[in-house]
């Protein structure tokens, strides 16, 4: 069964002449062998398997355009958290076993990915995956990522709160828009008598002058 390999490349020593370069030319419509040879002045044989890179991580498309992401690594790196952020995309299951794998040395790293491909020990690829890998890490810029401001979530306020409340520093009562009701309690004291008309007529009183409805 044929191993799939994390992105690398044999000529690995040319990644951060390649970013350098990136970040000193304009953006191009198209990322082509002919702008690295001509505008970045990358004219050797082995930055071919560059544009193959470049996508995989993500900084150009399959129609070799550059990304949101090439032009962020432009005003940002390197260092770079763009280039953290593609790296930990593009090799996810590394960072899936080892979540500090950028701080893993070769040989920590190598074994690692042996480990993860089931590779034999002589598989002679695995080491310029490492070492491609080492390289990208050192454009990036892992710790302390840009901040993301989240907006509170509004809460409803309670109208029987707001009662009372105006506007803010002019002292004015704002309109209340909430319910409320009163309560009455009447104590009476009835005089001590066994004549029921004296009762009648005390609650006959009350019926109408204070239990009526309007």
């Amino acid at each position: 069964m044929a191993i799939s390999y994390p992105p690398y490349v044999n000529g690995y020593g040319g990644i951060s002449t390649l970013f350098k370069k990136i970040k000193e030319a304009a953006v191009p419509p198209k990322f082509t062998q002919d702008f690295m040879s001509t505008a970045l002045g990358l004219k050797s044989s082995s930055y071919r398997a560059m544009i193959p890179l470049l996508k995989k991580l993500g900084f150009i498309d399959q129609d070799n355009a550059p990304t949101e992401a090439y032009r962020k690594f432009r005003e940002e790196g390197p260092p770079s958290h763009t280039m953290a952020a593609q790296l930990r995309e593009t090799y996810k299951s590394l960072f899936t076993a080892s979540e500090y794998a950028y701080k893993l040395d070769k040989k920590e790293l190598v074994a690692k990915l042996w480990s993860l491909l089931g590779s034999a020990e002589d598989d002679a690829n695995v080491p310029y995956v490492a070492a491609t890998f080492m390289e990208l890490s050192k454009l990036a810029k892992w710790e302390g990522g840009p901040t993301v401001k989240v907006k509170p979530k509004e809460q409803k306020a309670d109208p029987e709160e707001d009662f009372g409340k105006g506007e803010e520093g002019t002292g004015k009562e704002g309109p209340f828009k909430g319910k409320f009701g009163l309560s009455y309690t009447i104590n009476l004291n009835l005089p001590a008598t066994t004549e029921i008309e004296v009762f009648n007529a005390i609650f006959k009183s009350l019926r109408e002058n204070l239990l009526r409805g309007s």
